[in-house]
């Protein structure tokens, strides 16, 4: 599978359908999302297909702190284009074959950041409620 086309982003690109972004700064660096950042790589893909199997390999990447050893910077780090294009290439070629397989590793990833999510939200509203109760005590 040949790689798509990732190039720096810069802000008057225009945005295409089957694009996504790499974050390249910070701690953060090789996050992929759907919207730009000001310090990002655009990865334009040919087909859907290619769209997906690129971002949640990028998403796995991540996730995986494929990016930490080649984060470079002393007050803030960053990755090049040249550290993106040589994960892909190590990877894809890996990845690639057992495509069902991630996809199902990522989808089970995915219900996880879910649940973790609702979690979080609970624990949120759990807190609330209590200092509400807390208030309402000490008000009377």
């Amino acid at each position: 599978m040949m790689l798509p086309q990732i190039r720096c982003y810069h802000a008057n690109t225009n945005e295409q359908p089957l694009m996504f972004f790499i974050l390249s700064k910070g701690e953060n660096a090789g996050k992929p999302g759907l919207q730009p950042w000001p310090n990002s790589f655009s990865v334009l893909c040919n087909n859907q297909e290619s769209f997906d199997f690129y971002f949640w390999l990028m998403h796995g990447l991540y996730k995986a702190d494929k990016f930490k050893p080649r984060l470079r910077g002393s007050v803030i780090p960053f990755v090049n284009l040249n550290d993106i294009k040589d994960v892909l290439k190590e990877t894809v070629p890996v990845i690639h074959p057992n495509w069902l397989e991630f996809q199902k590793i990522m989808k089970a990833l995915d219900l996880l950041e879910k649940s973790k999510t609702t979690l979080g939200q609970q624990l949120l509203t759990t807190e609330n409620l209590q200092r509400f109760l807390i208030r309402k005590v000490f008000n009377q």
